[in-house]
Order: C-alpha cells, then structure tokens, then sequence
C-alpha cells in the first residue's frame, strides 16, 4: 500500500511538471507575447517614412558640399593671409588666378605699412612662396572678381595685399555652383576681415 502510495506521488509530481511546461510553452507562443503581422507593417512602414525624408536631405547635403568647401577655402585663405602679414610684420598677399580657380597666400617680405593704392592684376609668377595653397572644386567657379572696386575677373592674375595692421585692399568675389548657388564674399579694407552672403 506504501509502495503505491509512493508511485502515485511520483506520477502525480512527473504530471504537475509536464503541466507547467505546457502551460509556458502555451504563454510563449501566446498571441499576445509576441509581435504581430500589423505590429510588423507599422514598424517596416515608419522606417519607410523616415528613410523618405533622411535620402532627400542627405542627397541634397551631398550636392551641396563643393559650394561650402569652396567657401570656407576662400575664407581659410583670407584669414591666413591677414595673420601672416600680422604675425611678420610684413605685406602679404593673396594671389588669384581666376581662370585657374586657384587661390594661394604668399608673404612678399615688403614692409607691412598699409598704402592706398590701385590693384595689381598680375604678381610675379614663382615670387614668394605660398603658404597656403587652394584650388576651388570643379563644380564652383568664379562668378565675379573685384579689387579695390576694379572688376578683375578676366585677368590672369591678381594680388589682394594685406598689411601688418590688420588691414587690406578691398576685396569682392562671387562663387557660383554648377547647381545655381551664389555666395559673395568680401573683405572689410579696414580690418581685413572676410564674411559672406547668400545670393541664392
């Protein structure tokens, strides 16, 4: 009779945990523990959405990007060229070749006392060395080019001079992109300082 006794508690405890592993297979396989096909579609489809709006805007950004490389490398090439001449002591120029699209900073060792004066269209070639070198992407090209109010865009070089006291010819160039943009920047003769506008 104990022997019995003994069997049916060890077939009642076998039974109790096929029960309880039914009943957690049951609850994880519930509908309600895991996703649903509508859950699904309206996750897939807010990741339709967003990559809608992100590709547009990031193609844009991408196209944009030759435009606002061109006009912080004329920037950069101003700011470079008004702290050589203060850090030497000494005039420094801004050379442009507007045909070429290139834009390069060369000390001239020339004493740093600022002179009013006309332009000059066409520096030396090899005078000086260059330390700061930039070349305007393929897609930006040079709309307009004035010094000291002289429109300078047809000649094969031109020199933009920065003294030692911080000032500089008066300087206006205009950029355009392959994609319309316009963007003119100008130096400040009496701080030789550059800021930009948004024509387009």
């Amino acid at each position: 009779m104990n022997v019995a006794s003994d069997r049916w508690q060890v077939t009642s405890g076998a039974a109790s945990v096929s029960t309880r592993h039914h009943s957690l297979i049951t609850n994880y396989f519930s509908p309600s523990a895991a996703f649903t096909l509508i859950e699904i579609m309206i996750v897939v489809g807010i990741i339709a959405i967003l990559m809608t709006i992100a590709i547009p805007a990031f193609v844009s950004a991408q196209n944009k990007t030759p435009m606002r490389n061109a006009l912080q490398g004329v920037m950069e090439a101003c700011a470079t060229a008004r702290a050589q001449a203060i850090l030497r002591g000494s005039l420094v120029e801004l050379r442009i070749r507007p045909q070429d699209h290139t834009f390069d900073v060369t000390p001239t060792g020339q004493g740093g006392s600022s002179s009013g004066g006309e332009a000059r269209p066409e520096p030396k070639a090899g005078e000086g060395h260059g330390v700061f070198t930039l070349k305007l992407p393929e897609e930006v090209g040079i709309e307009e080019l004035a010094v000291n109010f002289q429109l300078l865009k047809e000649a094969e070089a031109v020199a933009v001079r920065f003294h030692a006291n911080g000032t500089s010819d008066e300087f206006t160039v205009v950029l355009r992109s392959l994609a319309g943009e316009l963007r003119k920047i100008t130096l400040d003769p009496v701080t030789g300082k550059a800021d930009y506008d948004v024509l387009r």
